[in-house]
């Protein structure tokens, strides 16, 4: 019969009642790898753009990765750069996420953005932020408002 020593229970101890390490950027990279997160596209009239951190926030709290326009490109980056050029890099981004979330109500942008979304067969959800910086509200696609134009 084997004799556990003290020596051997207290090794064990240790590790179990040692500190946790912070992951090493390794640890994080092939975490990444292995489990890479969703990304989702935050589709939002500039009409929110005030909004954009809570939204980033939400989506990051929500267990994915935001892909915002208005935090890539801010607006439009300050209109140094067309219009048309700035679209067709948020198109492009918005074709190699996994999901699109719309927030607010839906302007002709948006609009054209779910267009996209829905031709490509990638899963659209809607959130209401009236009460935003309190609460984000998943809401239908038939809830979801359209936004009034001046």
């Amino acid at each position: 019969m084997d004799v556990v020593s003290a020596k051997a229970a207290d090794e064990i101890l240790e590790r179990i009642f040692q500190p946790a390490l912070k992951p090493s950027a390794l640890d994080q990279a092939e975490e990444t790898l292995r489990h890479p997160k969703r990304l989702v596209y935050a589709a939002m009239s500039n009409r929110n753009y005030y909004w954009r951190g809570h939204i980033q926030k939400f989506i990051l709290d929500s267990g994915m990765v935001p892909v915002s326009p208005f935090m890539l490109f801010d607006y439009y980056l300050l209109h140094t750069v067309p219009k048309t050029v700035v679209r067709e890099a948020m198109n492009n981004l918005l074709a190699r996420c996994d999901e699109v979330w719309v927030f607010g109500r839906i302007s002709l942008g948006v609009k054209v953005q779910v267009g996209i979304a829905k031709r490509l067969n990638k899963p659209i959800r809607y959130f209401d932020i009236s009460e935003l910086p309190v609460a984000v509200i998943p809401i239908s696609e038939e809830t979801a408002q359209e936004e009034i134009r001046d």
